[in-house]
């Protein structure tokens, strides 16, 4: 059975997103992987496909520039600078991990989502992406928000207010509120 583009596209959309929800799983963990990714520029690049795969890389400029002038700059700082500075902030921001499980469930319903439109299973599909919104408006929506607009005044460095912009962004375009999107948009 061949699937339609249509349905092959939303599936590869649904899979970046299990990736994008997966990158926050990554910066819960704060791994030597995601710092580099983040120096090196890999993690900024993956988001930015993943915007401009949806058509809302405007959305997301200001703080993937930024992100882009800080993975440039790495060349004048060390790793180990790098490391300090996002690992002081992190135990600050979500030493405790907040709402991990949430985001868990996130990443296997964008999974499931994916899987559902590529077996060409539409109504699976959309019942995927109904259960992502509902988990969504279960209250993570809200609390991601808060913990994020909370880090971006609270962060010592200038890569997790940007980071915590970039995640709001995010948030925005997964639930299709805007009101995360003031805070995320400033320098």
């Amino acid at each position: 059975m061949s699937v339609p583009e249509y349905a092959a596209r939303i599936s590869r959309i649904a899979q970046r997103r299990s990736k994008a929800w997966g990158s926050i799983l990554d910066l819960w963990d704060g791994s030597d992987d995601f710092i580099v990714g983040v120096r090196d520029g890999s993690f900024g690049e993956e988001m930015r496909e993943h915007f401009q795969e949806i058509g809302q890389e405007s959305l997301a400029h200001g703080p993937l520039m930024s992100l882009d002038v800080y993975s440039r700059g790495s060349r004048r700082r060390t790793l180990e600078a790098d490391r300090e500075a996002f690992l002081a902030d992190h135990e600050e921001l979500i030493g405790d991990q907040p709402h991990r499980a949430e985001i868990e469930k996130m990443v296997e319903l964008c999974r499931l989502e994916s899987r559902a439109w590529a077996a060409g299973d539409h109504k699976a599909g959309r019942d995927a992406r109904k259960d992502e919104f509902l988990h969504l408006d279960g209250g993570l929506e809200k609390n991601l928000v808060e913990l994020f607009t909370a880090n971006v005044t609270r962060a010592q460095s200038h890569v997790w207010r940007t980071l915590s912009r970039i995640v709001l962004v995010f948030i925005a375009t997964e639930t299709g509120h805007q009101s995360s999107l003031n805070l995320a948009g400033e320098a």
